[in-house]
């Protein structure tokens, strides 16, 4: 199962029971962890129609206020929470090695994928998930 979001400030949306979720942890100081947030922004709309709700997770230090600027300027339609406190441990709890990271859970959500890629893969990813 997915470890509990609301160590990271993630309530779950009502309307994700039943739906899979798709965990994003990222930095946003790593141009390759920006890229894929933004690709998250950019297809929310698209993924949602697919059964899918999103997660953001900030995984890294940063200045204070960072986030919730990003968060200001690029008005994600999905919840975005924090690790605090040891983030090392957090990230090994989660099994991730590098960001950006991504974790793909089923309906009920049970992990079914986690460090894919987010273009081509994530879509096979889904598709594979959404019979489960």
């Amino acid at each position: 199962p997915l470890p509990d979001l609301k160590k990271v400030g993630i309530e779950l949306p009502a309307d994700a029971n039943g739906r899979m979720l798709l965990v994003c942890l990222w930095d946003m100081n790593q141009r390759p962890s920006r890229h894929c947030i933004g690709e998250m922004v950019r297809r929310a709309a698209a993924l949602s129609e697919k059964g899918v709700t999103i997660v953001a997770i900030h995984a890294a230090e940063a200045e204070e206020g960072a986030l919730e600027q990003w968060i200001d300027q690029n008005k994600p339609a999905f919840p975005v929470g924090r690790i605090t406190g040891d983030v090392e441990k957090t990230l090994f709890d989660w099994g991730t090695a590098s960001l950006p990271h991504l974790i793909l859970t089923d309906k009920k959500h049970v992990v079914v994928g986690e460090g894919f890629g987010l273009l081509g893969e994530l879509d096979e990813r889904i598709e594979e998930a959404s019979g489960r």
